[in-house]
């Protein structure tokens, strides 16, 4: 039997949402969806049916790019290597830590990380294959404790000279990878439990219809645009979510809490406004440094101009 339950069908509407947007940039799903539905349940129930419905969603993406795998798979193997470890202790973490504590390390990681990618930031590794493990560690630990690592893993290879093809296909790479080793660890640790089974047609069925329609949407919606918007309005949820569990713990009162969610909202809004406004200028440039054959191609805060490579330089093998 279908679960029509208010908060399913909240859930329901949410997933729709979130899988439009990871059709359309390629990850987002989990980033949109559980700082959210962690205002009505908790990551034990949550996380094994996102495990699982983003482990199919990842699979069709991942045979969408195939053609790219074997150019890119050795460089997401040492990450992938890494992800094994982090992935053991943050399933452990899932049992052991309380509900509320979880919410806060994903509202206080998430937060961070969107105004990072609002900001379009840029720090280029060149020991790919020395951070890659270290890296993996840590995306494992947040996605087995969270089911969080999109933006982490945009973060850290957009700004490795992919292109907009070989970038979907790298993430989905690893998250394949990291969905796999958490289903079995949460199988290990006996957390499909039938609370979370319900959930998953419940996620399934709007991810089957959004995902599609998320590749169509981008088509005419400037992709910098689009990413950076989305990055706003879950930044400024992840705030309010933020804010209810400090309050609920004592940490913070009603009147501070108000006051940091106000100031996080108003911060945001600017960092939009300001890298919007400069977006069609950057790009111009960007537009004719490639015309003259120069080497970068970026966006504010350095930021790769989507679907293009960095002219005259072969990315770090």
């Amino acid at each position: 039997m279908w679960d029509l339950s208010p908060a399913s069908i909240d859930l329901a509407i949410l997933a729709f949402c979130a899988a439009v947007v990871n059709g359309a940039v390629g990850y987002g799903f989990s980033s949109i969806v559980t700082p959210i539905a962690l205002f009505w349940t908790t990551n034990r129930i949550l996380n094994p049916a996102l495990v699982l419905v983003e482990l199919l969603v990842n699979v069709t993406l991942l045979i969408r790019e195939r053609r790219l795998i074997r150019s890119t798979y050795p460089r997401t193997l040492p990450m992938i290597y890494g992800l094994l470890p982090g992935v053991v202790v943050g399933s452990v973490g899932l049992v052991l830590i309380s509900a509320t504590f979880v919410r806060i390390v994903v509202y206080a990681l998430i937060l961070p990380l969107t105004i990072l990618q609002l900001l379009g930031y840029r720090r280029h590794i060149v020991r790919e294959r020395t951070a890659g493990p270290v890296l993996g560690a840590g995306i494992g630990f947040l996605y087995s404790l969270t089911t969080i690592s999109g933006p982490p893993l945009a973060l850290f290879w957009r700004n490795q000279g992919l292109s907009k093809e070989e970038f979907r296909c790298a993430i989905s790479q690893v998250r394949v990878a990291e969905a796999s080793f958490t289903t079995v660890s949460y199988l290990l640790l006996g957390l499909f439990a039938p609370p979370s089974l319900g959930l998953i047609p419940v996620l399934l069925v709007p991810v089957i219809v959004g995902v599609p329609l998320g590749t169509i949407v981008l088509r005419g919606v400037s992709r910098d645009f689009f990413s950076r918007f989305i990055m706003a309005v879950d930044g400024i949820i992840v705030s309010y979510g933020l804010y209810t569990v400090l309050v609920k713990v004592h940490w913070l009162t009603n009147e501070e809490g108000l006051l940091f969610v106000l100031g996080i909202t108003a911060m945001i809004l600017v960092l939009l406004v300001r890298v919007v406004s400069r977006l069609p200028a950057i790009l111009a440039r960007t537009e004719a440094r490639i015309r003259e054959g120069r080497l970068e191609a970026t966006l504010p805060g350095g930021a790769p101009l989507a679907g293009e490579r960095a002219l005259g330089a072969d990315p770090p093998r």
